[in-house]
């Protein structure tokens, strides 16, 4: 009867050891979904009408990020994927009363649109990050979690070819203005931006399998969107003006609330 009593003591204690490290197992590994209101510390660039084509400095995005431990469990690494909504640009379309001329002081008028591409709307864009975590216990319940990363997010580029025409006068010309332009010839498509992140998110247990989040976090772009124009007389070919303007390194603030599972 008593190596019966022992036999089963074993096999208690046996599955009850296998449990728990099955349940050590699950919590190696979890999956966030994170909504996140970015808001604009500064500007895309210091010149206005080159700021004035870009995408308003703000995001609204939609991320799932999946952590896991590599040393549980107090540091881990994460990667995140998500779709970024930015509104539209302050200039919706070519505004020319915004822009440089071939001449200062002399009239112009868009004579004819050659070609253009890009979005003057409210756009949307893909996003990634990776990185690592800590885990910071607080109580039972509630655990801070800093996170700090690395991503890109992609960026298209808008561009403009016109026909411009001075006033009271025969000469035209050719003008180029491109918005994230990444080469000497004005054409190429631009890679996507990088940038650095710091996270701050207090975890909150709701269930065994479940946790609140809520976050707050910095994001400070390493590229630049920068401007290119150029003016080209259509009779001789010559170039009348040619200029860029080297875009500013942008950062964010953002809030973000999301659920663990």
């Amino acid at each position: 009867m008593k190596k019966n009593i022992l036999l089963i003591l074993n096999i208690v204690l046996i599955h009850s050891l296998s449990a728990q490290n099955n349940r050590v197992e699950e919590k190696r590994s979890w999956f966030d979904l994170q909504a996140t209101q970015h808001i604009g510390l500064s500007e895309w660039s210091s010149a206005d009408y080159a700021n004035d084509g870009f995408p308003t400095t703000a995001l609204t995005e939609f991320r799932g990020v999946c952590n896991f431990y590599i040393a549980h469990p107090h540091i881990g690494g994460f990667i995140d994927m998500g779709v970024g909504i930015m509104p539209a640009p302050g200039m919706r379309d070519l505004s020319l009363n915004r822009l440089p001329m071939p001449y200062n002081g002399t009239q112009y008028y868009l004579r004819e649109v050659l070609s253009k591409s890009g979005n003057g709307n409210t756009s949307a864009h893909f996003k990634m990050t990776f990185g690592l975590f800590g885990n910071i216990p607080a109580s039972e319940k509630l655990a801070i979690m800093p996170y700090f990363g690395i991503g890109f997010i992609t960026m298209p580029q808008r561009k403009y070819e016109v026909i411009l025409k001075e006033d009271g006068s025969n000469m035209q010309y050719q003008a180029v203005y491109s918005w994230n332009y990444k080469d000497t010839d004005g054409y190429a498509d631009p890679s996507p931006l990088g940038y650095l992140t710091g996270r701050l998110n207090f975890k909150y247990k709701l269930s065994e399998k479940s946790s609140l989040l809520l976050g707050l976090e910095y994001t400070w772009f390493i590229d630049t969107l920068d401007f290119y124009g150029k003016y080209t007389n259509t009779f001789n070919e010559n170039i009348q003006r040619e200029f860029s303007v080297k875009g500013d390194n942008m950062n964010m603030l953002g809030i973000s609330v999301g659920i663990s599972l």
